[in-house]
């Protein structure tokens, strides 16, 4: 995995700096090479979590326990809450 996650970094780097040589603004093919790079380290890690999922599994009952359970838990000093 750490070789493969070598080889993305090294491609991804190379594919950005003939991009920047072609005269394309660095801030956007920083931020177009790090999120390449992110969805290829995280596609086998979501492929894995989707494959495990069952085709019944209910998305809305989760996220209604969720909240259920985090009404009960203090808020941290960095929290931050989406309804106010």
């Amino acid at each position: 995995m750490e070789a493969w996650a070598a080889r993305v970094e090294m491609f991804e780097k190379g594919r950005a700096l003939q991009r920047i040589a072609q005269g394309d603004d660095p801030a956007l093919v920083m931020e177009d090479m790090s999120r390449r790079i992110m969805e290829k380290l995280l596609h086998p890690i979501l492929n894995a979590i989707r494959e495990s999922v069952p085709d019944d599994f209910d998305m809305e009952k989760s996220r209604r326990e969720y909240e259920e359970i985090m009404k009960n838990v203090e808020k941290a000093a960095d929290h931050v809450d989406i309804n106010s």
